[in-house]
């Protein structure tokens, strides 16, 4: 189902077990389903939960960050980037027009530099807990603005 605002709080962790992210105690991530704002194989299982509803599921690659593909690392010279002062593990965006791509630093050669295109997260299973807080349908002006509005309407 689409067009639901849903607030829910989470804590997500990779295989090792180790804590990537969480919502901030008592502040839940809200977004609006359909819009592709949340990873699919989350958002599908946060729909069939309902207010309150505690679960810990993991989603596999292909349904979160993407499988890892070898064919968005690339390498550049120096001159091209955004800056000079760069080091591994730094993250900006690269591309033309309307279309960019954030892009990671993950080795430096001297002026050729590698670039990773993938997310920092794409190859990774991913387990979720998370408890829904809220489900409602999004009012007409959030489905317009494309995002959740608070309480007392738009503030941007």
């Amino acid at each position: 189902m689409s067009n639901l605002v849903i607030s829910f709080e989470y804590v997500l962790t990779a295989k090792k077990g180790q804590v990537i992210d969480a919502s901030a105690k008592g502040k839940p991530l809200v977004f609006i389903s359909g819009l592709g704002q949340i990873i699919p194989g989350l958002e599908a299982v946060l729909l069939e939960m309902e207010p309150t509803q505690k679960k810990t599921v993991t989603i596999e690659a292909r349904e979160a960050y993407g499988i890892y593909d070898e064919h968005l690392i690339y390498k550049v010279d120096r001159s091209k980037l955004p800056s000079p002062q760069i080091t591994v593990g730094d993250m900006f965006e690269v591309g033309e027009g309307g279309h960019f791509t954030p892009v990671t630093i993950t080795a430096i050669n001297g002026d050729e530099i590698t670039l990773d295109g993938n997310h920092p997260l794409a190859g990774e299973d991913l387990t979720f807990a998370v408890e829904i807080v809220e489900k409602r349908p999004a009012t007409k002006e959030e489905m317009a603005h494309g995002h959740v509005h608070g309480a007392g309407g738009c503030h941007h």
